[in-house]
């Protein structure tokens, strides 16, 4: 048995072929993608995606023997030569075990997946940024936020939060695959809330609305969604985030226009219940104001037209240098986020 990387067109072509038996799809963000051979067959294959491994797949005739094993200790392997020490993946709930030899840790599960981490502790991590934020253990609700950029609809969304709670922790999202950077939007919001001391501002690190968690969330094809990856995502934020900061209710926009959020919230309003608050839009001109109308709003008529739809903070920032070359980005661009 020999294991090989797929370079070619026709090796990743007999991996899909390979993978439609288990009814796996050879996905369209795989970076490099590993498989096992005997006598010319395919026998095993394993994927990823930049640190998230996916695409795992073993011939009946070869499964409960070392092959799994094997193949996941090489490709873990390049995966730490290239720099990726924090790893995930997604399996299914038969092979755990496997995994958890490998030394991946589980951090939720459902009917069908498992979503596993290695050199990482949600647990550890998110003690840590309670900590550092210097948030105590009362209860409080949250709002999660792209914010690409922070508009007058998240600041509503915030502000009618924050009313009906002691204390609300805003959690920005991490993921740098938006046209305004993390630290650029963390910066935003902190400045537009520093006023307001019952508000905390904290990032959500690998673990929520990330690449790793909801990855279709960063891609331009909303009709691409899969809920297991939305419901790995809402059960992360329920087992792991309310647990920790004991947080008793999550508020969130409503979505009437996107398929992809409007799947999200529902997801969330089955698992979380009478701890969701869905709050109407914040509206111009009987229009609900949304980032990706402030975007296209800055690529179509410039800055003057999105005056009336952002915070103070954004508008400077989008007049400053930083800002300028966001918008210059945008328009050689096609994205949602």
């Amino acid at each position: 048995m020999k294991i090989k990387e797929a370079i070619l067109k026709e090796e990743k072509r007999r991996i899909a072929k390979f993978l439609s038996t288990y009814n796996l799809v050879y996905e369209d963000d795989i970076t490099q993608s590993f498989y096992m051979v005997e006598n010319e067959q395919i026998i095993a294959t394993a994927s990823a995606s930049g640190r998230i491994i996916k695409c795992v797949a073993v011939a009946e005739d070869y499964q409960g023997q070392s092959v799994l094993n094997r193949l996941m200790s090489h490709l873990i392997k390049a995966l730490h030569e290239e720099g990726h020490e924090h790893l995930f993946v997604y399996t299914q709930p038969e092979h755990v075990s496997i995994f958890k030899a490998l030394g991946f840790k589980e951090i939720v599960q459902t009917m069908n997946m498992t979503f596993m981490e290695m050199h990482g502790d949600i647990k550890e991590t998110l003690k840590r940024i309670k900590r550092k934020y210097n948030i105590d253990s009362s209860p409080k609700a949250a709002v999660v936020v792209n914010a690409n950029p922070l508009t007058n609809g998240h600041l509503y969304l915030i502000e009618n939060a924050a009313k009906h709670h002691d204390q609300l922790i805003v959690f920005v999202v991490s993921e740098d695959r938006s046209f305004f950077p993390f630290e650029d939007r963390f910066e935003i919001i902190k400045q537009t809330l520093k006023d307001k001391p019952n508000i905390h501002v904290v990032p959500t690190k690998d673990y929520l609305v990330s690449y790793a968690t909801f990855p279709k969330y960063f891609e331009t094809h909303e009709q691409t969604i899969k809920q297991e990856h939305a419901l790995i995502d809402v059960l992360t934020f329920k087992q792991h985030y309310m647990k920790v900061f004991n947080i008793t209710t999550r508020y969130v926009g409503e979505e009437p226009y996107s398929p992809m959020t409007g799947v999200y919230n529902e997801t969330m309003k089955h698992y979380l219940g009478n701890d969701l608050v869905i709050v109407p839009r914040k509206t111009i001109d009987k229009a609900p104001i949304s980032a990706s109308t402030v975007r296209k709003l800055l690529k179509q008529n410039g800055i003057d037209a999105v005056k009336n739809y952002v915070p103070k903070v954004t508008y400077d920032y989008l007049l400053s240098r930083k800002g300028q070359a966001v918008i210059r980005r945008m328009k050689h661009h096609e994205s949602r986020h």
